[in-house]
């Protein structure tokens, strides 16, 4: 009896138990989590778009319109259900695939989703596709076959086992110029019942043509050519012509080929009989050399040829080139630019700023982003720095020039004018300093041995002490000792002056300075001579000026120096080392600029021959 009340006891409390777990349940939000995996995949593969609910019913779900070019696929649907400590979650995971085969950023609507009866949206999504390894370069198009029929294989018996071709862009013109880099779709051809194990990589013959950026896996196919099946392996890559003439475009591959013996089988084995014998060969496929293929190499034009041609050849123009707005003379600053187009981009040289009479420019940095597998088409990224020597307002922009190869003529493209200030006194370039004179100086004199000295002889006396020559001496020893130590007292004293001690820190940092730019001098540094220089001079100016040695730039020197002053002449000379690294096989400056630093330190009062030998 006694049990049976405490179970009726029991089953409200189970009952109030389980209607808290419910309501629990029940004022749980839904979660709901987006994921793309990977970020960025190459053209023709895809990615994985997972949208993952949890505690929630779904009854409808919008997919946003995908974006032009950008393939989607799904949803998939999955379901999971978990019941943890009496509570149950239910989960539900739509997955869709998508991907592109143009490359390129793709921007993913937010998803609509209805959840409980509420709409939900989920965030946005970015997807980039990369070039494809096996993507076709700029004016090529994709696939195996182009629209022409199929080659006829050769009748030789190396035919037998394999040949190449080579196919270029598809052009209003039947030739290309010195320079230029035309896309190729390269092809080996090998008959379907072969197999074949390429031993080297695709090589250009003779030195008429250089083949760039082969794309490392070949896409494959099967093609038929006047009956024969083959297995055709196609490769995109860029060829140009390093000499003019007419050429064929003459490849090679070297491959062991095996493949069924035609002659009828010989013997009675039954493997034969079913199979075939197969033989095997060493071979080197080579492109058919039918003469109507041989390409014509013309010449670049040297008439209107302009003074900073590089040696592009292609389309380019402008997308993007930053200036800063604001300037001061004398002090260097960044300029950006991004040039794009298809062509030679190696070549391509460094836009120049214009008007340029008043600028100085140093050679900066250059990145390419390649647009396609050939490198055919892409950005060149160039940043350099440059110094304005003149104060005003000027309208400036940035310009190169390169060789259409369409239009057979010199270009030059130019940026969106600009407007920039400048401020700061102007800066007047120097006059060019002559050369020190090579002569050696006279051998010293030979120095004569000094004369033998009399030997000195000790004479007794029975004089007193008083009036001995060596008590004199004691004494005057004593009265030496006894200035001397007034002599330290005061030392120690003038020692101990703050202004003294930092005249003699400048002279210490100009002294070290000195013995750095002779030691890098010796060694043929020139970077490194100029920077110890400047030390130098730096620590002698902050002894006159009464100012912090490492502040003073080229603008400070030229409001209290003259515009002709060897200072600020090696100070300019400074910065173009330290802006613009030396040219390869280029002169040595240091003879020039010892001897622009010799005369620096004379017109600051430090004794000649202070830069060579310093004191």
């Amino acid at each position: 009896m006694v049990a049976a009340r405490s179970l009726a006891a029991r089953r409200p409390l189970r009952r109030v138990f389980s209607l808290l777990l419910a309501c629990a349940a029940a004022l749980q939000a839904a979660e709901i989590t987006t994921s793309l995996e990977p970020p960025a995949v190459p053209a023709g593969q895809g990615a994985t778009l997972t949208i993952r609910v949890v505690g929630g019913n779904v009854t409808k779900l919008t997919a946003a319109d995908p974006p032009p070019n950008l393939i989607l696929n799904g949803p998939s649907q999955g379901r999971e259900i978990r019941s943890i400590n009496g509570v149950t979650t239910a989960s539900l995971t739509l997955t869709y695939q998508l991907g592109s085969l143009t490359p390129g950023d793709y921007a993913i609507a937010p998803f609509t989703l209805v959840v409980d009866g509420a709409e939900v949206q989920t965030e946005p999504f970015q997807l980039k596709v990369l070039p494809s390894a096996s993507q076709a370069p700029a004016g090529l198009a994709s696939g195996a076959g182009t629209g022409a029929p199929p080659p006829a294989p050769p009748t030789a018996a190396q035919g037998d086992f394999g040949f190449l071709t080579v196919e270029l862009a598809s052009k209003s013109r039947q030739h290309i110029w010195v320079g230029e880099i035309a896309p190729v779709r390269i092809q080996a051809w090998i008959p379907s019942e072969a197999r074949a194990n390429f031993s080297s990589q695709l090589q250009t013959v003779g030195s008429s043509f250089t083949l760039h950026h082969l794309s490392d896996q070949p896409q494959q196919s099967v093609q038929e050519s006047q009956g024969q099946a083959f297995r055709v392996l196609t490769w995109y890559g860029g060829l140009s012509a390093t000499k003019d003439g007419t050429y064929p475009p003459d490849l090679s591959l070297k491959a062991t080929v095996a493949r069924r013996d035609p002659s009828p089988p010989k013997g009675n084995s039954p493997f034969d009989a079913l199979f075939g014998r197969m033989i095997q060969q060493d071979v080197v496929l080579r492109s058919k050399t039918d003469p109507s293929a041989n390409l014509e190499i013309r010449p670049l034009p040297e008439a209107d040829r302009p003074p900073d041609f590089g040696g592009a050849v292609g389309k380019f123009s402008f997308a993007k080139a930053l200036i800063p707005s604001d300037w001061r003379t004398g002090e260097p600053q960044s300029i950006a630019a991004e040039i794009t187009g298809e062509g030679n981009f190696q070549l391509l040289q460094q836009p120049t700023l214009t008007p340029a009479a008043d600028w100085k420019t140093y050679s900066g940095s250059t990145s390419f982003a390649p647009g396609d597998l050939a490198s055919f088409s892409g950005t060149s990224s160039f940043r350099f720095n440059g110094v304005p020597s003149r104060a005003g307002a000027y309208d400036l922009h940035l310009a190169f020039s390169f060789f259409d190869p369409d239009q057979g003529r010199f270009q030059t493209a130019e940026s969106a004018p600009q407007k920039v200030a400048i401020s700061g006194p102007d800066v007047i370039p120097p006059p060019p300093v002559a050369a020190p004179d090579p002569t050696p100086a006279p051998p010293p004199k030979a120095q004569l041995p000094a004369p033998p000295r009399p030997q000195d002889s000790a004479v007794a006396s029975l004089r007193p002490l008083v009036f001995r020559p060596a008590f004199h001496q004691i004494v005057a020893n004593c009265a030496a000792a006894a200035l001397l130590g007034l002599l330290l007292r005061g030392t120690r004293a003038r020692w101990a002056n703050p202004q003294r001690r930092a005249r003699a820190a400048q002279d210490r940092a100009l002294r070290q300075a000195l013995d750095h730019a002779a030691s890098l001098a010796q060694r043929g540094d020139a970077p490194g001579f100029f920077a110890a220089g400047r030390r130098a001079l730096q620590a002698r100016l902050a002894t006159l000026w009464q100012r912090p040695g490492s502040a003073l730039a080229l603008a400070d020197l030229a409001e209290k120096l003259p515009p002709d002053s060897p200072v600020i002449a090696f100070f300019r000379q400074a910065d173009q080392a330290a802006f613009s690294p030396p040219m390869p096989f280029a002169p040595s400056p240091l003879p020039e600029a010892q001897a622009l630093l010799e005369q620096a330190l004379q017109s600051l009062n430090i004794p000649s021959g202070s830069a060579a030998s310093p004191p």
